[in-house]
């Protein structure tokens, strides 16, 4: 039996590491063939994608498809800080908030997880304020209506009052060379850090739009957000009949000033992997994390993570908009019918690719509560 068992496993071995690449290999090439070879509906979109793309007020090709009303996006830094990841994490932010309003997403909340995000809060709030009035949009606004107070912890300080909108802005004119100071008012919630919330308004003004509103959770929202709520149940003795999943999910969107749970959760790394790093760019990126983000809310949520671009495929987009430009039509089509490559930014700024592959996938999606 004993010789049994040693030939078993001096054979298990190898046998593993076999199993092993062959999941590398095929993972290659289902990469490669997802990176040239897109679905004849992609194709079809990417051929009207081009012609449209000397339109300024164009959308992603699932404009037809109702677009999340709150979208989370997670913004993972590296283990090490590296020079240039704030500019990254600002530059990712200001793409999210003009793509939202590109897409009429009605709600994001933004984490990192690590209190990088309330580190460039300051200058991120000045530089989005200067980007939207060069945009010609309104500056930034609290919300018309605060949220609702915490309905059982006492002990969290009331939230600010918003300053009432300005005359120009309830005629809807455009404000854009001239900010108002009410852009630096804000709803706060202190959870061991603040919850900024924030709305921001298209071109056409709250007149005609809801606007965009903006959460950025510190990461106190993680742990401290349960713990609060759990010790406002004990301080007042609240009976247990009293507690239950709808009263729960009432107190956590007060706190971090939900108006509805997310239905989409886009993950993106601040930190690429460098390009001598070839061994690595070639295995499949790790499943997706929540990193901290406050789960309570993530009930029915597509969860999204744009897969790594294979290296120096990037190369082939020369020829492949050469072909697409050719004067031939089979020349032509046999260029939409090819994916152009992804190089993602190296310094790690959210890409324009990964905010459609996630709008893809949502327009895929079909979210209901079980019965």
């Amino acid at each position: 039996m004993s010789i049994l068992n040693h030939i078993i496993r001096t054979l298990s071995f190898p046998i593993f590491i076999l199993l092993h690449l062959l999941f590398i290999l095929s993972s290659l090439f289902l990469r490669t063939y997802q990176t040239f070879f897109p679905s004849s509906s992609e194709s079809q979109n990417s051929i009207l994608e081009d012609e449209l793309e000397t339109t300024r007020n164009r959308t992603i090709h699932t404009r037809h498809i109702k677009p999340p009303k709150h979208l989370a996006l997670i913004f993972v830094p590296s283990k090490k800080r590296k020079n240039g990841e704030k500019q990254a994490l600002i530059q990712s932010i200001l793409n999210a908030v003009e793509w939202s309003l590109q897409d009429d997403i009605q709600e994001i909340s933004i984490w990192d997880g690590q209190g990088l995000i309330q580190s460039v809060l300051p200058n991120l709030m000045k530089t989005l304020s200067n980007s939207m009035s060069r945009n010609n949009t309104l500056p930034l606004s609290p919300p018309s209506t605060p949220p609702n107070e915490p309905t059982q912890d006492n002990n969290i300080p009331e939230l600010e009052e918003p300053s009432s909108p300005s005359p120009q802005r309830k005629q809807g004119k455009d404000l854009c060379d001239n900010v108002d100071n009410s852009s630096s008012t804000s709803t706060s919630l202190s959870l061991g850090n603040e919850v900024r919330s924030i709305i921001v308004y298209p071109k056409s003004g709250p007149s005609s739009s809801k606007g965009l509103k903006i959460h950025f959770l510190p990461p106190s929202c993680s742990d401290e957000l349960i713990s609060n709520i759990t010790k406002s149940y004990i301080d007042k003795n609240r009976h247990l009949d009293m507690i239950d999943v709808k009263s729960i999910d009432k107190d956590i969107k007060d706190q971090l000033h939900f108006t509805s749970d997310p239905e989409l959760l886009l993950i993106h790394h601040l930190q690429q992997p460098k390009s001598n790093s070839l061994f690595k760019s070639l295995l499949p990126r790790s499943p997706p994390e929540l990193w901290g983000y406050p789960f309570w809310t993530l009930r029915i949520t597509e969860i999204y993570q744009y897969p790594s671009p294979l290296p120096l495929l990037h190369h082939l987009n020369p020829l492949i908009s050469t072909l697409r430009s050719s004067t031939l039509p089979f020349l032509r089509k046999l260029g939409y019918s090819i994916n152009l490559p992804i190089k993602l930014d190296w310094q790690g700024v959210l890409d324009k690719e990964e905010w459609k592959g996630s709008m893809r996938a949502w327009s895929k999606v079909e979210q209901r509560l079980g019965k």
